[in-house]
């Protein structure tokens, strides 16, 4: 019997040590948070789709997503939500800024003098200009590969609060091609290294590719092969000054398979039949070249050999329309001409207005085609369940006047209002 007891009284000193440890580990796990909901109440919804407009609409953000958006009847705000009131306001998607380089200084003779730290922080502070303005994302078309890993890196180490940014590193073209020589390019020669020089930027980290002229058709098939291969998104400028021949480069991108050209530029109508046939979209920077003219900056070569005019760009983009290619909002604002910034954004979006494309089409190129284009489609560009919350709040109806863009009473990144 005296040995049952002492197995009792063991047997329950360990019974009570575990049920103390269970406790005492219950007590020490950090209590689940909650996660926070903003519902953005009593707003005209423009979800950024091409519907109509939803006066009277909720929209319910958890996390950094949106959870439901519609109209006030059919979206329950749920009990302890925090509570924005946006009566008499618009509610819209971020913008999309599908063609910049960030790092380019205000002077084009800084671009060869300038560190890459100074350019680290020019490329961040237009980055807070446009985060102040409602463009919520940019691609990065060409800016050192160094400035732009800083960049993401201090995004993913909680250093830097800011827009969405997607570069493609430094741009690729071929020895005294375009851009040769400049920071944010480099050079390959022939398939191999045009593939070796795409599989290089992926190894740094980068999910977007551009490349420029003056590439052989076996080039750029390299570089679209390697980076669909890679799962990365490719991007051509669209000839202009460096084409061999008037019109040899973009039908060269288009026939080698990348997802998108950059600029309208000197072409045959039979490209922009090539592009629509192939589902290539395009951004075609208007803004910039009716500064690019209005300042006699065209080179001499394209307006008195190639006959060059604005009203060329601007017919190719009718007809691009007309052949319904996707079009993003896109600015290129280099040199002189990044004083023009964040302006220079919306000046683009009034451009496709006054070339007949209808407000809320605008609208759309500025918010879900830019997603289309980045391949983003999935979690960008419109206020709709599930999308990440990348949204504005402007005090005025942007289907009347375009002159409230720009000035957001409310600027919504991943689920936080930002407070500048």
């Amino acid at each position: 019997m005296t040995m049952i007891r002492k197995r009792s009284v063991l047997l329950g000193l360990i019974v009570l040590v575990l049920s103390f440890s269970v406790f005492s580990f219950s007590q020490q796990q950090p209590e689940k948070k909650e996660t926070p909901v903003t519902a953005l109440v009593g707003g005209t919804l423009i979800d950024g789709t091409g519907a109509a407009p939803i006066p009277d609409a909720v929209v319910l953000i958890e996390g950094n997503k949106i959870k439901a958006a519609g109209p006030a009847a059919q979206v329950k705000v749920p009990d302890g939500a925090k509570r924005v009131d946006v009566r008499g306001k618009f509610v819209l998607p971020g913008f999309i800024d599908c063609h910049i380089h960030t790092f380019y200084p205000y002077d084009s003779m800084q671009a060869f003098t300038e560190t890459n730290s100074l350019d680290t922080l020019r490329a961040l502070h237009i980055m807070q200009m446009y985060a102040k303005c409602g463009v919520t994302a940019i691609r990065d078309v060409a800016s050192p590969v160094e400035v732009m890993q800083a960049l993401l890196r201090g995004q993913q180490l909680g250093y830097i609060d800011s827009i969405r940014l997607f570069p493609c590193g430094v741009g690729i073209t071929v020895t005294g091609g375009h851009g040769d020589g400049l920071k944010g390019i480099v050079t390959a020669d022939g398939p191999w290294e045009w593939r070796k020089a795409v599989r290089q930027l992926e190894k740094e980290g980068f999910r977007h590719i551009k490349i420029l002229p003056t590439f052989t058709l076996e080039e750029a098939k390299a570089a679209v092969d390697e980076a669909k291969t890679l799962g990365l998104r490719i991007t051509a400028h669209g000839g202009g000054q460096s084409d061999t021949t008037p019109t040899s480069m973009t039908r060269i991108a288009v026939l080698a398979g990348v997802h998108c050209v950059e600029h309208l530029n000197e072409m045959e109508v039979d490209v922009l039949d090539l592009m629509a046939e192939k589902g290539v979209y395009c951004v075609p920077t208007l803004a910039v070249y009716h500064e690019l003219y209005r300042q006699k900056q065209v080179p001499r070569s394209l307006v008195e050999k190639r006959h060059w005019t604005l009203a060329m760009h601007e017919t190719l983009f009718k007809q691009a329309r007309e052949r319904k290619i996707l079009m993003g909002i896109g600015t290129d604002g280099v040199g002189g001409f990044m004083r023009l910034y964040p302006g220079l954004y919306f000046d683009e979006m009034k451009y496709f207005l006054e070339l007949g494309v209808p407000p809320m089409d605008t609208i759309v190129a500025a918010t879900k085609n830019g997603a289309i284009i980045l391949g983003m489609a999935d979690e960008l560009g419109t206020v709709e369940a599930g999308k990440l919350a990348d949204l504005q709040v402007l005090g005025g109806d942007p289907l009347k006047s375009f002159d409230v863009l720009g000035k957001p009473e409310i600027v919504m990144i991943n689920g936080k209002i930002r407070q500048d």
